[in-house]
């Protein structure tokens, strides 16, 4: 399943109210169980969509294995992709959330 042509304007805009939703929830409950909860929540909504692509139990049963290794390795390359984005550009991603750290515990 190739779906590099999702990455348009209206993915960009889903993607950017998720974040925003999940950045809320990390200032209200921590950043930790946003996180966890935020896999838990896509976990959750991408088994629907595979079990709503299927006619029955046996055929989510059968298609289970390959739907796993493909929501395994797209978020695998998602987060390696964004892990070397922030090596690539840490300084200006995080630069100022370290002063502000800084400040805020100095």
């Amino acid at each position: 399943m190739n779906d590099e042509n999702l990455f348009d304007e209206q993915f960009l805009d889903v993607t950017n109210k998720l974040i925003e939703i999940a950045n809320e929830m990390g200032e209200k409950y921590g950043e930790h169980k946003a996180s966890v909860a935020f896999i838990y929540a896509a976990a959750r909504y991408n088994g629907y969509i595979a079990a709503s692509s299927v006619t029955s139990a046996e055929e989510l049963e059968s298609k289970r294995p390959k739907a796993v290794e493909y929501f395994t390795d797209r978020f695998r390359q998602l987060y390696d992709g964004n892990l070397q984005e922030y090596v690539a550009n840490f300084e200006e991603y995080m630069g100022k959330a370290k002063e502000d750290t800084s400040a805020a515990n100095g």
